[in-house]
């Protein structure tokens, strides 16, 4: 039933078998129930009408401090992704000032330098969190925990980088050098409210600095039709997933692909570095040596970090709770295998 349930059922026909030689999967039905809002997520689940729930970090404490002998909470370490904020770069935007601001490195390497994430992690995730400095997360074999993010929360280093891009600050406001005020719209599932809230705070460290970000909270859908369709969209919040190994991602990362976030499906690559990205990307899914291939994934991090097409967000602690009613005896996570 569209929007509200998917109903898994059995195949018998199914050829693997247990060790003991018992047909799998045991369970003749599974009901997977769809619901859009995390509030009523959440009231199921107290409810006791679902199995499983992530809690967000508001709800930590009353998740934690009420589990008794109906549910068992598990610490399942730190998530191995993180949403990212980007900019549109897609020239079908390319009469609006923001296009123009957008493709320039100095302008996005100076939001990130007004990314506090220090604050993100104490006001949002009630300090349950670490900003993501890297670009593959530690579970991934080519990590280098030496490739990190240059661009942190520095309010000076954002207005000399946006002073080196060829913007003025007057009278507490930033202008491009056409005398266009900077000012852009930030879009964000509207059913996400941990990215809301970050948001808001992404909206007032901006402000403090003279340039206006005008939050958008857009249905889900619609942020995914703006993504591969429609394109008008100028920054977003959004989470892609977790390369957990270096060609993870290929419709994502080469230029060509369909969801080359900032712009996507590009006939050639549209500037030197997504040039360099292309080949640094296929030279490293086809080099099996390591060595060789530690060489390529390291210029390649270090140029998505230097570039800053996208900007990671924080890596949060997360929590998951299960009915006691299953066998929790095997229950074990290791985000990094």
């Amino acid at each position: 039933i569209p929007a509200r349930r998917i109903v898994f059922t059995r195949n018998p026909h199914y050829w693997n078998k247990d060790k003991n030689g018992v047909s799998i999967p045991y369970y003749e039905k599974m009901i997977l129930q769809i619901v859009g809002d995390k509030n009523t997520d959440y009231l199921l689940f107290k409810q006791g009408q679902t199995e499983i729930y992530t809690p967000r970090p508001e709800e930590y404490a009353d998740v934690i401090n009420n589990q008794n002998n109906d549910y068992t909470v598990f610490n399942a370490d730190g998530s191995m992704g993180a949403s990212m904020w980007s900019f549109n770069q897609n020239p079908i935007n390319k009469n609006q000032p923001f296009y123009k601001w957008f493709t320039k490195k100095e302008f996005r390497q100076a939001m990130s330098c007004l990314l506090n994430r220090e604050r993100i992690a104490t006001q949002t995730y009630r300090g349950l969190a670490e900003p993501t400095y890297w670009f593959f997360p530690i579970s991934n074999p080519y990590y280098n925990s030496e490739i990190t993010l240059k661009y942190r929360f520095n309010v000076s280093q954002a207005e000399e980088l946006l002073g080196k891009a060829g913007f003025v600050k007057k009278d507490g406001l930033w202008y491009d050098w056409d005398g266009n005020k900077v000012e852009f719209d930030l879009t964000i599932p509207s059913s996400n409210t941990v990215l809301n809230d970050i948001g808001q705070i992404v909206s007032d460290e901006c402000g403090k600095t003279g340039i206006k970000v005008n939050i958008r909270q857009i249905d889900f859908q619609k942020v995914v039709e703006m993504l591969t369709g429609t394109y008008d969209w100028q920054s977003v919040f959004i989470g892609l997933g977790t390369n957990n190994f270096p060609s993870q991602g290929s419709n994502v990362w080469p230029s060509g692909g369909n969801l080359h976030l900032w712009y996507p499906m590009q006939e050639v690559p549209a500037t030197d570095w997504e040039a360099r990205i292309d080949y640094l990307y296929n030279e490293g899914c086809y080099t099996i040596d390591h060595d060789k291939a530690k060489a390529i994934w390291d210029e390649y991090q270090q140029l998505i970090l230097e570039q800053c097409p996208i900007i990671y967000l924080m890596r949060p602690v997360s929590f998951f709770a299960i009915r006691n009613k299953w066998d929790l005896t095997n229950v074990y996570y290791d985000n990094r295998h």
